[in-house]
């Protein structure tokens, strides 16, 4: 609780200019308490005091923060849509400790891993939905900046494999597709096929295979390097 008011009281952007206005509005308070009296009263000089003190705590919590060398990084991630994701796997390259918060993630790295250059990248990833992205952070004086991580679609990859018959032998001549997209290769002596799959690594995909009043289908999967599709006779 102790360390969350402090990180709060850090991020006011300009620490000196509020306890130089603190210190101001102290002053102008004991001396409208005091107005009148020949010494200012206690109530005058405590209430002075506790607000100088608010003034000067966004200072004062900085500098104890930076003092203990941890940079505390925020991450938000969006899909596509631009809508938040609340549960992507985070990673970054720099290692750090990885906790959820309300409006994301916190990645805490001690200052003795920062990279010598300061730069970290943080990935984030929905496999399932196979959306990925990264975000570049360069660690300097600000011990809790925040990284905004924009989720894209994998990019696609081809699937190669073979069309055979029921007895294992390569059939030439054989219109091969990806099901729900037009592009097609014919087969040829070996039986052997490679074609773009509109689809990311290990996504799941349907292949098709056809000669003449022949047809099937077959499972694959994105990157698959040997995909088979069994073409049998017609009865």
């Amino acid at each position: 609780m102790l360390t969350k008011a402090l990180q709060l009281a850090a991020q006011i952007t300009h620490p000196i200019t509020a306890a130089i206005f603190a210190a101001v509005l102290a002053l102008i308070a004991l001396l409208a308490l005091t107005k009148g009296k020949k010494k200012p009263p206690q109530t005058a000089w405590l209430l002075a005091i506790v607000i100088f003190l608010l003034g000067l705590s966004p200072l004062l919590a900085s500098t104890y923060l930076d003092s203990q060398g941890i940079y505390r990084v925020r991450i938000e991630v969006f899909n596509p849509s631009k809508e938040p994701v609340h549960n992507a796997e985070i990673t970054s390259s720099a290692g750090g400790e990885l906790k959820e918060t309300d409006a994301g993630w916190e990645f805490t790295i001690p200052r003795e891993e920062r990279p010598s250059n300061g730069e970290v990248i943080f990935r984030a990833a929905l496999k399932d939905a196979f959306l990925a992205g990264n975000s570049t952070l360069k660690l300097e004086k600000d011990y809790f900046p925040e990284v905004i991580i924009q989720l894209a679609s994998l990019p696609s990859v081809d699937v190669r494999g073979m069309v055979e018959d029921e007895y294992e032998r390569p059939i030439e001549g054989v219109r091969v597709w990806v099901l729900g997209y037009d592009e097609a290769i014919t087969t040829g002596p070996t039986g052997s096929f490679s074609l773009p799959t509109h689809a990311a690594n290990g996504q799941q995909i349907t292949l098709v295979a056809r000669k003449g009043d022949r047809t099937a289908q077959a499972t694959a999967f994105g990157g698959e390097r040997n995909a088979e599709i069994i073409l049998r006779k017609s009865p």
